[in-house]
């Protein structure tokens, strides 16, 4: 952003002349604009991220799933098994 404002400067030192001068300076403008909004997404992206891992890092906690010498103050928990729950039968009689 600091070399946009003494591009003008640098133009016209150059050699540019009106139409050429303000037509790379609308291009370096317009550039520039495109660049910041990608940043934008890329901060967004890495900040949405980062709050992926933390709750993935909460979750494994929460199930015991964390290296050996990392746990929290609280002690171990048991390791829970990840098989499949199976869903209660009902009968047609809605019991």
């Amino acid at each position: 952003m600091e070399f946009h404002e003494h591009l003008h400067s640098i133009g016209t030192k150059e050699g540019l002349k009106e139409r050429k001068l303000q037509k790379a300076v609308e291009s370096f403008t317009w550039n520039i604009t495109i660049l910041k909004g990608q940043a934008d997404l890329l901060k967004y992206a890495k900040n949405e991220t980062l709050e992926n891992l933390k709750q993935i890092h909460f979750a494994a906690v929460s199930c015991g799933l964390n290296k050996p010498g990392t746990e929290n103050a609280d002690g171990q928990k048991p390791r829970r098994s990840l098989e499949v729950i199976p869903e209660k039968a009902n009968d047609e009689t809605g019991e």
